[in-house]
């Protein structure tokens, strides 16, 4: 990080940071893309096990690596501020929450999520998918977390592209593992959509031993001494959560509607189920735009509030918001033109592919939504304002979703079309709150 001079070196830095996040984000979501691809090529009763599963997973493990995320705008405070003495002890404090974030994850999979399950009026073949997905997937919990601390510290340090190089070993990893357990190769046995779960979770790991090999390597990560550990400092770990929580709690907001929608499905046919999840899943792929926007504005925000350049700080928000909406108009343009064909991608089923380019005709509006909401909610963070930003999302998304959909179904006997229009309405209603929050907070500064 450094400090602009114009808008073109503001543009030109931004970038730098934003392409390297953008590829990691799109092997983020990867994982979840191949695992839904490749379970849908299998069966769709397999998809939609795995479709009822990941929408009790995806909240869970989402809400925790939001509360490690808060280590980017702390960091890059520090740095803005010039007190890098204080990063190695901050790290640690992270890593230590990483590992009693992992127990309750655990906890929450075992005690909650599978007999959750259990609940839904499911066929006994996507009951027994959906339950040994989560099985196998938490066996990955703990690299999960893990990396997504080192992420978060690479990514204030700066080291984006670190963080993009590491996180696309992920795509060859997922893919091969995920190829001989859901087929059974290579004289394995063919889990199905089950097997989806446990190649990603051996994916994290293999992704993990390589961070700790390339952090023992990287001079720049040396020269903070991360070797040398810090005993447990409550006070940094109740700042670290004071940031962390709202945002978690955020994220858990956003991604549990996505999630309750999916559940509400399962009233629907198991093809009806597997077409909703291949057509959000896809648009989820999509939202790595707007997300990385999103990571890439609370660093270089977060940077210059440290910095005390308030009007860089508007300079950043302008350009940010400006790369969102560019970026929404192409993926609305690929979408409209090319749904059909991205539907072939999750299976070949003729009523499946209908369904599925309905669903993602829907995700156009999604693209917008996104991309006018999700930079704002990366200039709070950089901010460091969580608390309000979390209570601001989880009424706007709690109170337009579900009161929308159940009207739409009710009288207009929309059926499942009227669960995405409803979560259309919570993100654009959410964006507004937000930008009315950000106008407040800018005006403050």
């Amino acid at each position: 990080m450094y400090q602009t001079r114009n808008n073109k070196e503001k543009l030109w830095l931004f970038i730098k940071i934003f392409l390297p996040i953008l590829i990691y984000q799109f092997a983020n979501y990867s994982a979840s893309f191949i695992d839904t691809m490749m379970t849908g090529q299998y069966s769709t009763m397999d998809l939609a096990g795995v479709s009822m599963a990941t929408s009790l997973w995806n909240p869970l493990f989402s809400f925790l690596t939001g509360i490690v995320s808060a280590l980017v705008p702390i960091i890059a405070q520090y740095l803005g501020q010039g007190e890098e003495s204080k990063i190695r002890q901050e790290f640690h404090q992270f890593v230590y929450l990483a590992l009693g974030l992992t127990a309750i994850l655990l906890l929450l999979v075992y005690l909650f999520a599978v007999p959750a399950l259990a609940r839904f009026d499911l066929d006994e073949a996507v009951f027994q998918v959906g339950r040994q997905y989560l099985y196998y997937i938490s066996i990955g919990i703990l690299p999960l977390l893990l990396f997504s601390v080192c992420r978060s510290f690479f990514d204030a340090l700066g080291l984006t592209r670190l963080s993009m190089y590491l996180m696309l070993l992920l795509v060859p990893f997922n893919s091969l593992f995920n190829y001989l357990l859901i087929y059974g190769k290579m004289g394995l046995p063919a889990l199905g959509g089950a097997g989806a779960g446990l190649g990603t979770a051996l994916a994290y790991w293999a992704v993990l031993l390589v961070i700790i090999l390339v952090m023992c390597k990287n001079k720049t990560i040396s020269s903070y001494q991360i070797w040398r550990w810090s005993p447990i400092a409550l006070s940094l770990l109740k700042e670290g959560l004071k940031i962390g929580l709202p945002i978690g709690l955020q994220v858990f907001a956003e991604v549990a509607i996505f999630a309750v929608v999916g559940l509400y499905m399962a009233k629907f046919s198991a093809q009806i189920i597997a077409a909703h999840q291949s057509a959000m899943n896809f648009a989820t792929l999509l939202y790595a735009f707007p997300a990385s926007v999103s990571s890439a504005l609370a660093i270089v925000i977060a940077y210059e509030v440290g910095a005390k350049r308030p009007q860089d700080v508007k300079a950043y928000s302008r350009l940010g918001r400006l790369v969102a909406l560019g970026f929404a108009g192409l993926t609305l343009t690929f979408l409209y033109f090319f749904r059909s064909k991205v539907a072939y991608l999750y299976g070949n089923d003729a009523e499946f592919i209908r369904l599925t380019s309905h669903f993602l005709s829907f995700a156009l509006m999604f693209q917008l939504a996104d991309a006018f909401t999700a930079p704002i909610q990366g200039i709070l963070r950089g901010y460091k304002d969580t608390t309000v930003p979390f209570i601001l999302g989880l009424v706007a998304y709690w109170s337009m979703t579900f009161p929308v959909a159940f009207l739409l179904e009710r009288f207009f006997q929309m059926g499942p079309e009227a669960y995405w229009i409803g979560l259309i309405s919570g993100i654009f209603v959410c964006g507004i709150a937000l930008r009315l929050r950000m106008q407040k907070i800018a005006s403050i500064q």
